[in-house]
């Protein structure tokens, strides 16, 4: 490493933004106390979410901060946070601008700007229907509306793809039932999810674990359902295909789409993601810039396990691009998705880019193993648990010249609306 400062900024301060910077500093310890490198971690919110509590607490009744804590709690010493939102990045500058105005240099970059949920998409969806995906307080509404329900239809709806979460719309029909099997008011409610894929969980193995399931709680599914507009004052979604379906309740998972300064930046797809080499996490064209997590248009699920794996090769690249070494690693695809599916069971959806996928039963282990995520995974944006991770993900990260063998217990992507993939 040369003696003149390399600065590294990330922009966006959740799982990815945030355990990267964490990373970073604690391999880079020396070098950032020795004047030779800073890492700034430009964010918009000084609390920071565990988004997979949204499920609790708009189907439990969790209180939402429970899942929230400081983000200055979270970065480790050497990690400059900078509450100030990115309004541009410019890579021909190579630099960043906030909203106040302060322009960032970077000799790296990485970009973890996250998906942004957004019902104004659709017509009457934000009037129309609930949803888990835009946070906590909004989570809490399902929760609210659940309380007066005495019967009728519930429709639980994918509004667009990708989005976060894959197995989420899914958890939301197995804990809906749950709730009202527990109410004791079951038979008075009617649940019926819509999707947009040819069967109830895009993965066909894990579809054969989901559809039976489905079939054997009552749960109503229609396939090819591509929502066009929702009327609020008829209580009636419609698709493009035609169909309309009524509802008394209605909770969507809005589409997605990129970040605002990915946008305004003119950096991203049509969709506002930052197209990214799904090996090396290398912005498509662009030198010492990388992309993580939700904000790439990697073919895979957008979850924040996919973040983490994907900032363990980032942070290990980026010094291998400061020492001007030639052993950068590539990320094979790991994905690791929970899924309750009532009744304390639970099931995982895996994958990598190549391996198959297999069949699995649910099982009461799997649950708690997902319940126990929401404990740790504070601990885990420190880095203290990497070790740990290896064992249960296994090898997530292969050297750039080699070429990673099919795993033999995964679960493969499948491909979606768009031409992208969920798994």
């Amino acid at each position: 490493m040369t003696d003149e400062m390399k600065r590294v900024v990330i922009v966006g301060s959740g799982d990815g933004g945030t355990f990267t910077a964490n990373l970073l500093a604690s391999k880079l310890r020396k070098e950032i106390k020795g004047g030779l490198v800073s890492v700034q971690l430009v964010g918009e919110h000084l609390l920071h979410p565990f988004q997979p509590g949204n499920l609790d607490i708009a189907f439990k009744g969790a209180v939402p901060d429970k899942y929230v804590r400081a983000e200055t709690d979270l970065i480790r010493k050497g990690v400059e946070f900078i509450k100030d939102p990115a309004v541009k990045i410019d890579f021909s500058a190579r630099s960043v601008a906030t909203k106040s105005g302060r322009t960032l240099p970077y000799d790296y970059l990485v970009i973890a700007t996250g998906a942004v949920a957004d019902p104004s998409k659709i017509q009457g969806l934000a009037e129309g229907a609930l949803n888990f995906h835009t946070g906590g307080a909004d989570s809490r509404r399902v929760w609210e509306a659940l309380q007066s329900f005495e019967g009728g239809t519930i429709v639980v709806a994918i509004a667009g793809t990708p989005h976060k979460c894959p197995p989420s719309p899914n958890e939301a029909a197995f804990m809906l039932d749950e709730f009202f099997q527990k109410r004791g008011t079951r038979g008075k409610v009617k649940i019926r999810f819509l999707t947009p894929y040819p069967r109830p969980y895009p993965a066909e193995k894990v579809s054969h674990v989901v559809e039976p399931m489905f079939q054997k709680k009552g749960i109503d599914v229609v396939t090819f359902f591509n929502v066009d507009s929702v009327d609020p004052a008829k209580h009636k979604i419609y698709s493009l295909e035609g169909e309309a379906f009524d509802y008394d309740l209605l909770i969507a998972v809005p589409p997605h789409h990129g970040a605002d300064v990915i946008v305004n930046s003119g950096i991203g797809d049509q969709d506002g993601y930052v197209p990214t080499d799904k090996g090396t996490m290398r912005v498509v064209g662009q030198e010492g810039a990388y992309c993580i997590g939700d904000a790439t248009t990697i073919p895979v699920s957008k979850s924040g396990v996919v973040a983490h794996l994907q900032s363990v090769v980032v942070a290990h690249n980026i010094i291998a691009e400061m020492n001007r070494a030639k052993g950068l690693l590539e990320y094979n695809g790991r994905i690791n998705c929970p899924m309750e599916v009532g009744n304390h069971k639970g099931i995982f959806v895996s994958a990598t880019y190549t391996s198959p996928p297999v069949d699995q039963s649910p099982s009461t282990v799997k649950y708690y193993m997902k319940r126990s995520f929401a404990m740790i995974y504070w601990r885990a944006l420190g880095g203290g648990l990497e070790r740990v991770f290896d064992v249960f993900f296994g090898q997530t990260r292969f050297p750039a010249t080699e070429k990673e063998e099919p795993e033999k217990t995964a679960v493969a992507p499948v491909a979606s609306q768009g031409g992208k993939r969920e798994a």
